[in-house]
């Protein structure tokens, strides 16, 4: 295992000339790894900062700020012959896509191999640590990758998060067919590359899911509304994260104390000082203007998703009781598995399973609630339970 201090420096790809020649080099590669970095703790509308890729003896870092042209890359990621091995791919899937329109295919995610194995840690750290002793430093994870030029600790971060997962993958890969959990790990791999950015916008009613929004008073919640809508404004016009102009629960403590003029808001305990200085007349404003328009808990957005229910709105008695003693096979299983109880199978599987009560495996089949894995390691275990659940 190379050591991390010996490692020749990683090639910083920022002109389309090195793009081509890293493109080049890629061409022929059966596996490549691959890892972003975007700033979403420092903009309001985050971007893909860097692509980091990493094969055999080369790790590259691709400056996406400075090439305005990436589609040569398209090709590679979509390549079914190639496997592009990613760790909690989600995330970097569907920012890849929205800025990119980058579609992978062929996808191997350690972090899901991780779980499907059942190793007790799952983060890209640990797992290094644990596999091959290597250490890497969590606190660059929280870094601006917008900065420009990167500071060399970063570059060093940024490379080892994709460095090691060629022989993470692979020692993965041994595993995962030693414990005749490939079917199941291929299914996996198979639903995360279908991640996409699903751009919802900013939600003005969105304050109603904030934690602690029932416990105030009607004019506390006309108050957050007005609160919230200010937070994005504000962050929306200087382009910084929500969170970074007033967190959730300072929100809610104005919500509920309701400084009525600038010395008391600058009084409130907890309220940073640069942020009664800057913003303070708006505060106090829109606490004012929330004060005169109160909101009813009744008023609140009601969830269509439900599990399957009776006429008053709860699951029925044997729905209830075949989920019950579905979620106790489960479990079991998981259990026996040395696994988590969802890489068996998810509640919302087995509420759906217990609604539909199928009998025979042509039904398991036919309703599509379960992968062919599933069915192919539990379906008689399954069936036999449904059967005696009358």
């Amino acid at each position: 295992m190379d050591d991390p201090r010996t490692l020749p420096p990683p090639i910083w790809v920022d002109r389309p000339v090195a793009l081509q020649r890293m493109i080049d080099h890629l061409h022929g590669q059966p596996v490549l790894a691959i890892d972003t970095e975007s700033n979403s703790l420092y903009a309001y509308r985050e971007q893909v900062c860097l692509i980091q890729i990493s094969v055999p003896e080369t790790d590259y870092l691709v400056d996406t700020l400075a090439l305005s042209d990436l589609s040569g890359l398209g090709p590679l990621l979509a390549d079914p012959s190639v496997v592009k091995v990613f760790h909690g791919a989600e995330y970097d899937l569907s920012v890849l896509h929205r800025d990119f329109e980058f579609v992978v295919s062929n996808l191997f995610d350690t972090m899901w191999a991780s779980r499907v194995l059942g190793w007790p840690a799952h983060g890209l750290a640990d797992l290094l640590q644990t596999c091959f002793g290597i250490h890497l430093d969590k606190k660059y994870q929280r870094a601006n990758w917008g900065v420009r030029p990167l500071p060399p600790e970063q570059l060093n971060y940024a490379r080892l998060d994709t460095h090691y997962l060629l022989p993470l993958y692979e020692l993965q890969v041994r595993e995962l067919n030693a414990r005749k959990r490939w079917a199941q790990a291929q299914h996996c791999f198979a639903r995360v590359a279908h991640s996409r950015w699903e751009f919802r916008g900013f939600d003005p009613e969105g304050f109603w899911r904030l934690p602690g929004v029932r416990d105030l008073d009607d004019v506390g919640r006309g108050v957050l509304r007005e609160l919230y809508r200010l937070r994005d404004h504000i962050a929306r016009q200087e382009d910084r994260p929500a969170f970074k102009i007033c967190s959730n629960k300072m929100l809610l403590t104005l919500s509920a104390q309701r400084p009525c003029n600038l010395s008391e808001l600058r009084r409130m305990r907890g309220l940073a000082r640069y942020v009664a200085k800057q913003y303070g007349r708006e505060l106090v404003i829109a606490i004012r203007r929330g004060t005169g328009c109160p909101i009813s808990w009744e008023e609140h957005p009601r969830s269509d998703h439900e599990p399957v229910s009776g006429p008053n709105g709860r699951p029925s008695a044997a729905s209830q009781s075949c989920f019950e003693a579905l979620r106790a096979w489960r479990n079991a299983t998981a259990l026996a598995r040395g696994v988590e109880p969802d890489m068996v199978a998810t509640n919302q599987t087995l509420w759906a399973l217990a609604h539909r009560k199928p009998r025979t495996r042509a039904e398991l089949l036919q309703e599509g609630l379960l992968a062919d894995w599933q069915i192919d390691e539990f379906g008689d275990e399954l069936l036999a339970l449904l059967n005696g659940q009358h």
